[in-house]
């Protein structure tokens, strides 16, 4: 007897865990592209840390075919306030993915620059720094080909 159910996708879902999410505004922020970027050489310079935070929002092996990390780092430092929200996929001998989210406001600022960038290689051959493994995307991050990105200014109501 048919169904009529062989011809839909009726347990279609992204096992893989990807997201898109790049974190939630509040206080509706005027948001507007900008060509100005994070200065990641200033975030480079020893400074005090007043506030770190290295929180996993989730985490998945995918049934030993790789993992799907999602994680979220914020640091204070006297200067301003650097974020980053990471999701990193490895499915093993198939493809990378690594979503990035960054903020950054450096105190004197009236207003946040965010980074979006999304990066993916499709490929059995994933580049590995020569001290990196396939564990820790900051060892090849850069290497991956960026497939989007986009540069915002946040500009916030200061009554709020």
């Amino acid at each position: 007897m048919d169904s009529g159910l062989v011809d839909k996708d009726v347990n279609m879902f992204d096992w893989t865990y990807s997201t898109y999410y790049e974190g939630t505004l509040f206080g509706h922020p005027v948001v507007e592209a900008t060509d100005e970027r994070i200065n990641m050489e200033k975030l480079k310079v020893q400074e005090e840390i007043l506030f770190y935070s290295d929180l996993t929002l989730f985490e998945d092996e995918l049934h030993d075919n790789g993992v799907a990390v999602c994680s979220v780092k914020i640091r204070c430092m006297p200067s301003g306030f650097f974020a980053l929200l990471r999701y990193f996929l490895r499915v093993d001998g198939v493809m990378m993915r690594i979503h990035d989210t960054r903020l950054y406001k450096e105190t004197e600022w009236d207003y946040v620059l965010r980074e979006v960038c999304r990066r993916e290689l499709y490929t059995t051959e994933i580049p590995v720094g020569k001290s990196g493994s396939l564990t820790d995307p900051g060892s090849f991050a850069s290497t991956l080909p960026i497939v989007y990105e986009r540069f915002e200014k946040l500009k916030f109501d200061k009554n709020l």
